[in-house]
């Protein structure tokens, strides 16, 4: 088999022979477009061959600058990234502050700011005080009890079968870009976790006419505002029910329909073994 070595500027050859002790006769190997590598060309005589491919100064120093070029470009892509993450972040947090002055400015809510005021002085008073708040599934009316165990707002925990008092949660008030205020009581005593909006009354009565009027804005009924307007002995709007047992009537003869074929398929299995 014919020797392959390198000459030093980068051509690839074959040796044909020795010429002398110093030199060699060789030729040059093409790739032709199929991929093959053949030799052609005249032949002619070098005196130093390589076992590889040498690189000079000049290539070796392009490929470092490709390789420096291809790091430097991928971290200040990152960074450009990160910095255009961070710019519409605060363009996003500024925008809603822009948008809170112009809503204040433009409806400066005096009866709102009014009524948050005075709910904050209800709160910290010693008067009788109902605590509303719902979960997915259910509304719950509770009266505050600052003496004692608060379902809502004291964590406890189980002691070898125990209750004992665990933590007291965080009750926070914030602020909505609209100017308004709300309460919300988080999951745990350091304010992590979710939170859950809670709405203060002074009496059952006006917390009562609250969860009314909230109830009266429920667009369809399901199971669960049934469960609840019989808890709190609330109004049914007749339309919004008659539509709910339309629902629930259809989905019950939808459920027989199937059932009926089940039973079908299974009469026809058996007469199989008749």
């Amino acid at each position: 088999m014919s020797e392959i070595k390198y000459t030093t500027d980068g051509r690839k050859v074959v040796v044909i022979d020795d010429l002398n002790q110093t030199e060699k006769i060789v030729q040059e190997i093409f790739v032709t477009e199929d991929g093959a590598e053949i030799p052609s060309g005249e032949r002619f005589v070098v005196k130093s061959l390589l076992d590889q491919p040498a690189l000079s100064w000049k290539e070796k120093k392009l490929l470092e600058l490709e390789a420096r070029y291809e790091k430097d470009n991928k971290d200040w892509e990152l960074k450009l990234k990160r910095l255009e993450e961070e710019k519409l972040l605060a363009y996003s947090a500024l925008s809603a502050r822009v948008k809170w002055l112009k809503q204040v400015a433009k409806e400066p809510h005096p009866e709102a700011l009014k009524k948050v005021i005075e709910r904050i002085a209800s709160f910290l008073s010693c008067e009788e005080k109902w605590v509303f708040y719902e979960d997915y599934s259910d509304w719950y009316l509770e009266r505050f009890n600052e003496d004692g165990i608060n379902k809502l707002f004291d964590a406890t925990d189980r002691d070898y079968g125990r209750r004992r008092f665990d933590s007291m949660r965080l009750l926070s008030l914030y602020g909505k870009t609209d100017g308004s205020l709300e309460y919300r009581v988080n999951e745990y005593y350091d304010g992590s976790g979710s939170d859950t909006e809670v709405e203060f009354f002074k009496s059952k009565d006006v917390a009562l006419k609250y969860i009314q009027n909230k109830f009266d804005t429920i667009k369809e009924y399901d199971s669960s505002h049934l469960k609840i307007a019989a808890k709190f002995n609330l109004n049914i709007d007749n339309c919004k029910m008659l539509k709910y047992k339309q629902i629930v009537k259809s989905s019950i003869e939808e459920n027989i329909k199937k059932v009926k074929e089940t039973l079908e398929g299974y009469e026809r299995e058996l007469e199989q073994f008749v």
